[in-house]
């Protein structure tokens, strides 16, 4: 087998190569792939204008990311005024996590960026070709 026809490394390059493409929107704002995948999670819970606060841990897993670049990237977002962070009442040790004001306004500018960009990938994809892909993703997720 060749490593071209790895299904692994097929996937990791293109994961790599989207990543990579995305993070020309996001860039303009100072934002890390880290720190981007931080927000976009959080941006993610958001229910109108109410924060859903994520632990760093639950943060780490649905980024993939480890806990040291969690950590690091929550931060930073924090220091910067993005996140707000408040001490877990149910376990003292643990803090949780939302975006701020300003890091939902940030959020809500990049957003259609990422709209676009994703559109833009898209465009010679059909919706019945993408929901295949999608559902090819899944059966492949453990």
């Amino acid at each position: 087998m060749q490593l071209n026809d790895m299904l692994a490394y097929k996937v990791a390059m293109l994961a790599s190569d989207l990543s990579g493409s995305l993070a020309r929107e996001y860039e303009a704002h100072q934002l890390t792939m880290p720190e981007w995948r931080v927000m976009a999670t959080l941006g993610a819970c958001l229910e109108g204008s109410q924060n859903q606060y994520k632990t760093a841990k639950e943060i780490a897993h649905a980024t993939r990311l480890d806990k040291v670049q969690v950590s690091r990237a929550i931060e930073r977002l924090n220091k910067n005024g993005v996140v707000i962070k408040r001490l877990s009442k149910k376990d003292k040790r643990s803090s949780l996590i939302a975006l701020s004001k300003d890091g939902k306004a940030m959020y809500e500018q990049i957003i259609p960026r990422v709209v676009e960009w994703q559109n833009k990938r898209l465009e010679n994809i059909t919706d019945d070709e993408y929901r295949v892909f999608l559902k090819v993703i899944e059966a492949l997720t453990p």
